[in-house]
């Protein structure tokens, strides 16, 4: 019985490899779209210069491109007869590939809707293109350098479960004795903690590597809210640490998609019951295969303090959340920046236009843009000192504050020192991000020697420890 829960534990870190080389594949995929955009750029660059028609070098320069990167740009082009904020373009601006198809988006429309112009003796659509080149060739080195420090490391995670087998085969060979530490209750918990140890740490290892985007949608914990006696009992603790509850609902705001403060609280309940009901059906597992616990209350003891960890679970996590959170807002920053480096110097362009497309580009602060957006009409002011609140973040209040002084003086003008303050950001992102990257790499080549280490220690020095002990011991 032990064999079939151990190749089903097998069968499930082989599908486990396969979904690790698809989002490898995603990762890859996207990686070689961050090259033909920068290629793309470059050739349109020489295009425009010969035709100085904007679509005609659009639909010259992707001849050479890959499939896939000419059907998304079939697509943008698209979007750009359609209109600016056409239903077409909207609808663009949602699927668009990446945030630098969002930026060149942006640039073109400009350019369609109010010309080319000189700016410095050079044509402004090929001026403001660098800006783009710019920041697709920072995020190449990022992710260039980013693969090449974890390097193998989710394969370090994953295959030192898949040597327990060989490991067992050749100690019962060395010592008959053995036998007992491979086939008994012992070798049933010590593979179950390696298994879950491997797959915790595959995913850590990815997490680090490539954090996961969440997305707003209908969550499991919006359902069960659904229900009118989880939503009494919860909004009456909530209202029990009303204070406490406030504060935390306003840090949650800054984690997009991370749900509201009931999501929350139903999120940690939901993970302590099955981290409870893992813990039960371990000890199920293990009655099933004629294994005894010593005593009931130790059981009682593991499954309590796993529904503690899965309670905590989401505290945890939000920690790390607001640090990445941060990360997002200052890239954020850095796209808003290069978005009104390519609009400002348009004397069509209003505040309220700048604002729309600052919407599109927002992810962590979509949110706050859309209402000072639906506002702005009617509450000018009011609505910009709002946005600068609701953004929190003091490189975002600054281009609020030029949107500000646009009341007064052009947009041109308010904005007059934004590119020297976009490379004096721009240099500090890179400095943090080298540095965070160095700090992930170093976490996550911990965490993949996990696994190996439990294999080493639980199945093979441990075995061999405590039977040369009992050896020694019949022989005194």
């Amino acid at each position: 019985m032990l064999q079939i829960y151990s190749v089903c534990l097998h069968l499930f870190l082989i599908l486990l490899a396969f979904y690790m080389y698809s989002l490898g594949r995603r990762h890859r995929a996207e990686h070689q779209m961050l090259r033909e955009q920068e290629k793309y750029l470059r050739e349109l660059v020489s295009q425009y210069a010969k035709s100085a028609d904007m679509m005609e070098a659009l639909e010259e320069s992707m001849r050479l491109c890959t499939k896939e990167f000419q059907r998304e740009m079939e697509k943008l082009i698209q979007a750009l007869e359609a209109g600016d904020f056409s239903e077409e373009s909207e609808n663009y601006c949602k699927s668009a590939g990446n945030a630098y198809f969002l930026l060149f988006f942006t640039l073109c429309g400009t350019i369609r809707s109010f010309g080319d112009q000189t700016y410095q003796g050079l044509s402004l659509f090929v001026y403001n293109i660098r800006y783009i080149k710019e920041e697709i060739r920072i995020e190449l080195l990022r992710v260039t350098n980013g693969n090449y420090a974890f390097l193998g490391l989710r394969e370090l995670a994953l295959v030192p479960f898949f040597c327990l087998y060989p490991i067992r085969r050749w100690a019962c060979g060395v010592s008959v004795g053995l036998q007992r530490f491979y086939t008994g209750s012992y070798g049933f918990a010590t593979m179950t903690i390696c298994f879950v140890f491997t797959v915790v740490c595959t995913f850590l290892v990815e997490e680090l590597h490539h954090p996961s985007v969440r997305k707003k949608q209908h969550s499991f914990e919006s359902s069960l809210l659904g229900n009118a006696v989880v939503a009494f009992l919860l909004n009456r603790h909530i209202n029990r640490h009303y204070s406490y509850y406030l504060r935390k609902n306003e840090k949650l705001k800054e984690l997009q998609g991370y749900g509201n403060i009931r999501e929350f609280l139903c999120r940690k309940i939901v993970l302590a019951a099955a981290g409870m009901g893992g813990m039960l059906l371990f000890f199920a597992l293990y009655d099933f295969y004629g294994y005894q616990a010593k005593t009931l209350t130790v059981q009682w003891i593991l499954v309590f303090l796993a529904g503690v960890c899965g309670f905590l679970w989401p505290d945890m996590w939000m920690i790390i959340l607001q640090n990445r959170a941060r990360q997002q807002k200052v890239e954020e920053t850095l796209r808003f920046e290069t978005l009104l480096l390519i609009v400002m110097h348009y004397a069509q362009i209003t505040v309220e236009e700048i604002l729309r497309w600052m919407e599109r580009f927002s992810v962590v602060f979509q949110d706050a843009v859309a209402r000072a957006l639906d506002d702005f009409s009617y509450q000018r002011r009011d609505a910009l000192n709002r946005l600068k609140e609701d953004l929190a973040f003091e490189p975002a209040e600054r281009l609020v504050e030029h949107l500000q002084a646009c009341d007064e003086i052009t947009i041109e003008q308010a904005f007059y020192d934004l590119e020297g303050e976009r490379a004096y950001d721009m240099d500090q992102y890179k400095q943090e991000m080298e540095s965070m990257q160095r700090e992930k790499a170093a976490l996550a080549r911990v965490v993949a020697f996990v696994p190996f280490v439990l294999v080493l220690a639980l199945r093979l020095i441990i075995p061999f420890v405590l039977e040369g002990l009992g050896q020694l011991s019949s022989y005194q």
